[in-house]
Parts: C-alpha cells; structure tokens; sequence
C-alpha cells in the first residue's frame, strides 16, 4: 500500500486518522442538516467545523511534503 508509506503511517494509524475526520465529516454533515431545518440553530457550527478540519488536514499534508522532499 503505497499510500501508507506516503503517509508514513501503519494501517491501524491511518484507520484511526480516517474515522476521526469521518466523524468530523458526519458531524458537519448534521449541524448543516439541522440548520437547513432550523436556520437558527448551529448557524456556524458547520463552517466552523469544516476550517478546523481544514486546518488539521493541511498540517498534516505539509508534513507528509516536508518529509517526502527530506529524503
């Protein structure tokens, strides 16, 4: 699995990474269900979150770069 050795990760490590932003991601997925249904409720929950997850996932993107260009 070449992906892995990109991301210098075992599989279980990756596993653990991809559920947590798919639990970020269904999380997401909520706060704009339940604001399209109720506009006054979680009026920036949704954005919010998705910039959080943007955050963590360009951090991690610039380190598996750094690391690529290392060698």
């Amino acid at each position: 699995m070449s992906h892995l050795q990109i991301a210098n990760q075992t599989y279980f490590q990756h596993f653990k990474d991809s559920m947590k932003y798919c639990y970020i991601s269904m999380s997401c997925a909520f706060y704009f269900f339940c604001h399209a249904i109720h506009p006054d409720i979680y009026v920036d929950s949704g954005s919010k979150t998705i910039k959080e997850l943007y955050q963590i996932l360009n951090k991690k993107v610039k380190l598996e770069d750094e690391s690529i260009y290392a060698e």
